[in-house]
């Protein structure tokens, strides 16, 4: 060998005397070519058992490793954004986050677990035995308390303990508490959207497409790396959702009633100017709420709407042509029958024209004109205002509502319909299909997100609102002078009428079904009340619904007082903006009989005298026909008829007072 040594002195450097001599005896030929081939085996499997124990930890431990790595040397963590703020439309923030520094600790490094334990019992009012297990834990990281105050932040910092440390996290704040809590929702401990907008915006808020993971060393006390999100700007007025809000909120106090909500419309664009649903939650400490505080009903309940529906019935029958305002409809004095079932009316009304059947809420007149219009039109003309659909608002859980094919309707289902039953919706779609009336026939859809823009500022492209004419302004024209006067004296709605301003609106009464008795209920009702003004131009379209209210609004009336008190306040809030009449329009009290200004159908005037209809004739056309044959046959023959019963006509007798007017008898 080399450098004086022999081939036994070289082994002897390597192995012990004693293993050389087993080795000699036993193991090694004496040939020095056979021993150094076993040296060689021996440094081979000792460079095999390193490679196979540098396999074993990339593949089996390779997790565990990885963490512990990530917890003991450095910190991995994804960037820790600070989510963008909320603001209403006038700027105002509705939501902010804010820095906070969270505690951890790194068990391995605390030197007194005991006495660490003792103190920050004190500081952070936590039992000392808890946080023991937390600084004994055999964990490698641990989290003591997440967005703690600033003063008790900075008595933790002060004590310089070994193993404990701060991070700086973002905690989201909403200064305004309960105010629009459904709308914009909240979010978790890890900044993560779990409710509302916060929820239905999160990857704008928080900018996702920036988040990544980073290292640093936690003995740098490195800066976070920060990263703003996008914002977003509603179209909700912070003023006017206080006072709705509020007013929401006695009413529910004064009526002993289960919920209440109530949605503000710009009657022109569809923006949402206040949403609100009562009772409601504070964000900042949502967990201490029911999670039922948490639902939107505003979008996301649906129910029977009720009378308010009566509005979109008639519109269909005038859009269609199947119906006029001349017409005039009997009320059977308060009872209808069809088939098994015995409709009712709040007061026994004879002859109504359409205007009336509005004004005293008819269900009985609603049930006939629905009986009126071909099943198909009908479910045509519910589908182009909104029903059975979303109305696309950009808020998370939107209910649909319910909207049975017409196929599947029965001959109850059609009259129960025509006055809000036997079919769901919720209040976004209810006051978006009313609002159609204030626009002149235009559906708007609703919006409530005016601006969102991205943490440069550069504008992002939202949705645009979608606008469909589906009435014809002479008929929205229409039904809005039926709609003021549900609002004068005599109108089911009067208490919302406000003074100096022309209030259009309609009531809804409907009842809830019970569904352990499979029937409709007779005590528990929803209260409800649409309305836009000023009716000459509208500006504002408000929904007020009350859930199963114990007695009445400070003795008069539910929804409709509240739907005036909110008016009111909107009123004071956009000042100049309502014309307002000097002075009020008075009624004469001497209305014209229905049965000489309006006509069973309408028939246009003749330029000449037309010959008297035979009547032998028009008896044997009109006998065994339905109730809308009848009245299409009155419309052909230029004649009136007076139809009550239900069924089909069975007596037909002409009217010996009244010229080419018949009295027909359903059976």
């Amino acid at each position: 060998m080399t450098n004086g040594c022999s081939s036994d002195q070289y082994i002897l450097l390597i192995f012990p005397n004693s293993l050389m001599s087993l080795l000699s005896k036993k193991l090694i030929p004496k040939s020095f070519s056979h021993r150094l081939r076993w040296v060689q085996l021996f440094f081979l499997a000792i460079v095999l058992i390193i490679l196979l124990r540098g396999l074993h930890m990339q593949t089996v431990e390779k997790p565990a490793l990885d963490i512990r790595a990530d917890m003991q040397h450095n910190q991995t963590m994804s960037v820790k954004l600070q989510r963008g703020p909320i603001l209403d439309n006038e700027g105002q923030i509705l939501t902010v986050s804010l820095p906070m520094e969270s505690i951890f600790a790194i068990p391995a490094e605390i030197e007194n677990p005991q006495e660490s334990a003792r103190l920050l019992s004190q500081i952070l009012h936590q039992p000392e035995e808890r946080i023991l297990r937390k600084l004994t834990a055999n964990s490698s990281f641990v989290w003591i308390r997440r967005h703690p105050k600033p003063a008790v932040s900075q008595k933790i910092k002060e004590l310089k303990f070994p193993g404990i440390y701060q991070i700086k996290e973002y905690q989201r704040f909403y200064p305004l508490k309960n105010h629009a809590a459904q709308l914009i929702g909240f979010s978790g401990i890890d900044s993560q959207g779990l409710e509302g907008l916060e929820y239905q915006y999160d990857k704008h808020l928080m900018a996702s497409s920036d988040r990544h993971s980073i290292w640093s060393s936690i003995y740098n006390k490195p800066g976070l790396n920060e990263i703003l999100g996008g914002s977003l700007e509603l179209t909700i007025n912070s003023k006017l959702q206080y006072y709705t809000e509020k007013e929401l909120e006695k009413a529910l106090r004064l009526t002993s009633a289960k919920h209440a909500v109530s949605i503000v419309m710009e009657s022109q664009t569809g923006n949402i100017l206040t949403i609100a649903s009562i009772p409601d939650y504070d964000p900042n400490n949502f967990e201490k709420y029911d999670r039922a505080n948490y639902f939107n009903r505003a979008v996301s309940a649906a129910y029977e709407p009720g009378s308010t529906f009566k509005i979109i019935t008639v519109s269909s029958a005038l859009e269609n042509d199947i119906v006029s305002s001349e017409n005039i409809f009997f009320c059977e004095n308060g009872e209808y029958q069809i088939q098994d079932r015995v409709i009712h009316d709040v007061s026994p009304y004879g002859w109504l024209p359409l205007e009336k059947i509005i004004q005293k809420s008819s269900n009985i007149c609603a049930a006939k004109i629905g009986q009126l219009i071909p099943k198909p039109i009908f479910y045509r003309m519910i589908r182009e205002f909104g029903f059975g659909s979303k109305t696309g608002i950009s808020l998370p859980g939107e209910a649909s509502g319910k909207v049975f094919p017409y196929e599947n309707w029965s001959d109850t289902d059609i009259v129960t319909m025509s006055y809000g039953h036997s079919i769901s919706a919720t209040p976004i779609q209810i006051i978006t299909a009313i609002n159609t009336i204030a626009t002149g026939g235009v559906l708007i859809s609703p919006n409530v997100i005016k601006e969102a823009k991205t943490a440069n500022g550069q504008r992002v492209q939202m949705a645009e609102t979608q606008k469909k004419r589906i009435l014809k302004k002479t008929v929205s024209e229409n039904i809005k002078s039926y709609m003021v006067a549900v609002v004068q004296e005599g109108g089911t709605g009067f208490r919302a009428k406000i003074k100096g301003i022309t209030v259009a609106g309609k009531t809804g009464t409907s009842r809830k079904f019970d569904a352990k008795k499979q029937k409709y209920s007779s005590k528990n009702h929803i209260i409800s009340f649409v309305g836009f003004f000023p009716a000459e131009d509208p500006k504002l379209t408000i929904l007020v619904m009350v859930d199963e209210p114990q007695r009445k609004y400070l003795g008069s009336g539910t929804a409709a007082p509240v739907f005036k008190k909110i008016a009111e306040h909107a009123l004071h809030l956009y000042p100049g903006q309502f014309p307002v009449r000097m002075k009020e329009n008075t009624e004469t009290g001497n209305e014209s009989s229905a049965e000489t200004i309006f006509k069973a159908l309408s028939i246009p005037t003749p330029d000449k005298p037309q010959k008297r209809p035979n009547a032998k004739r028009i008896i044997q056309r009109l006998k065994n026909k339905t109730f809308r044959d009848v009245l299409l046959i009155a419309a052909r023959e230029n004649i009136t008829v007076e139809v009550s019963g239900s069924g089909i006509a069975r007596q037909i007798t002409p009217d010996l007072k009244r010229i080419n007017h018949y009295l027909v008898k359903l059976r």
